[in-house]
């Protein structure tokens, strides 16, 4: 099975650069821009992860639908839209996450 990049995460790409400008130029606050990413992120992984949730119990019941294959597609695809969302939500929550990346002693020194 193939799977598409760029349609998936095309059009999060824009839709997080779209309420980010409108962010960046007042006409939303930070607060409405941040509860709508995490709006995104709570309803992409309930459905991916609920495919994921289906699958592994009809893999484990040795069950084989015709359903399999698209639900399989779509488990991928929202995958790869939360590893997009979650770099968004790194940007966001720069100055906090940091500190998973960027050893105490050094941030104590910036």
């Amino acid at each position: 099975m193939i799977y598409d990049m760029i349609i998936p995460t095309l059009p999060f790409i824009m839709g997080y650069l779209f309420t980010y400008s409108l962010y960046k130029v007042n006409l939303i606050k930070k607060a409405i821009h941040i509860n709508v990413w995490n709006l995104i992120i709570l309803v992409a992984f309930i459905v991916s992860g609920g495919a994921g949730f289906i699958l592994i119990i009809l893999l484990e019941l040795g069950v084989s639908i015709p359903i399999s294959p698209d639900l399989l597609y779509w488990h991928v695809e929202l995958g790869l839209t939360l590893a997009l969302v979650t770099i968004f939500h790194l940007h966001t929550y720069w100055k906090s996450s940091r500190a998973l990346f960027i050893p105490a002693k050094r941030r104590s020194s910036q």
